[in-house]
């Protein structure tokens, strides 16, 4: 693909972005709802694809083509995602990593050698957000607030040490490393979205669902993880933890009528392990929608 390809993504992306905002502001939908809603979509669809891609009877002749063709531009789901949190981000340094965050993930689709200029950028924009948010929590003496620090930054450092695997970079040592730090951050994911009784009995019993599944069916379990979620190398409890802790911060989201907080958990379960460009800049819009959590609006 060229720079053409690139600027074309760029405007589409651009003009996703304007129209979004204004039948937002239409219909009364938050903008960071809608956020959530591009980049979870693109995102949850290829994981689906994946698994089912690898399943016995495959896919119908022809959509494994058709999804070749239209995947690469599967990253505009998340760029524009990063573009609208930055149209409401307060602060200038939040503006900047989204900007960042969005602009690189668009230049993946110049061509093949630009992905790790796209990589390097699209989490460094991930990071700009979360610093920018540390700071602002430490000047304002929000300590309450701190503990989400640490998920936070665990997922952008599972989303690091996973794609400098992918790019080859003692891979043997990073992949399961990343996997385990990733999965570790996903299972935190009450500290981002908050918690009560319910949410947690529901996390428990996914958890506890995920352990029967992996125990009875081991290989399909296995399969399903490593092709769905890019899970590598990480022990059972982790993947345990993590898909508990997932699914106790959407619940909670949803009963707090935060769609924001839900549509983050969601696309962090979504993700998985963030060994990819989409994933991870999935992991890192989820990373903003937490990171300013502060002005979510309930829906």
């Amino acid at each position: 693909m060229s720079s053409r390809r690139v600027d074309e993504a760029a405007d589409a992306a651009g003009l996703l972005t304007t129209a979004t905002s204004k039948v937002g502001d239409e219909f009364g939908v938050p903008v960071r709802t809608l956020a959530g809603l591009f980049g979870l979509l693109p995102v949850a669809v290829t994981t689906l694809y994946h698994v089912a891609h690898n399943t016995p009877d495959g896919l119908p002749s022809g959509v494994p083509e058709f999804v070749a063709l239209w995947y690469p531009f599967a990253i505009v789901g998340p760029a524009t995602a990063a573009f609208l949190l930055a149209t409401d981000a307060e602060a200038t340094e939040e503006r900047v990593g989204l900007t960042f965050l969005g602009g690189f993930g668009l230049i993946a689709l110049a061509s093949p050698n630009a992905w790790i200029p796209a990589v390097i950028g699209t989490t460094v924009g991930g990071s700009v957000v979360v610093w920018s948010r540390l700071s602002r929590l430490h000047r304002d003496g929000e300590w309450d607030a701190l503990r989400g620090v640490a998920p936070t930054a665990l997922l952008i450092g599972g989303a690091a040490l996973s794609l400098a695997a992918t790019a080859g970079v003692a891979s043997t040592t990073l992949r399961p490393l990343g996997s385990g730090v990733a999965l570790l951050a996903l299972g935190m994911t009450p500290a981002l979205t908050g918690w009560d009784r319910t949410s947690l009995f529901v996390g428990a019993g996914a958890g506890l669902l995920t352990l029967g599944f992996a125990t009875s069916t081991p290989y399909v379990a296995g399969a399903v993880l490593l092709v769905g979620g890019g899970v590598v190398g990480a022990p059972l409890g982790l993947v345990v933890l993590a898909v508990g802790g997932g699914v106790a911060g959407l619940v909670s989201g949803l009963r707090n009528g935060r769609a924001d907080l839900a549509l983050g958990a969601a696309l962090l379960l979504a993700a998985g392990v963030p060994a990819t460009l989409l994933r991870a800049a999935g992991v890192l819009v989820a990373v903003a929608l937490f990171a300013t959590a502060s002005r979510g609006e309930t829906v």
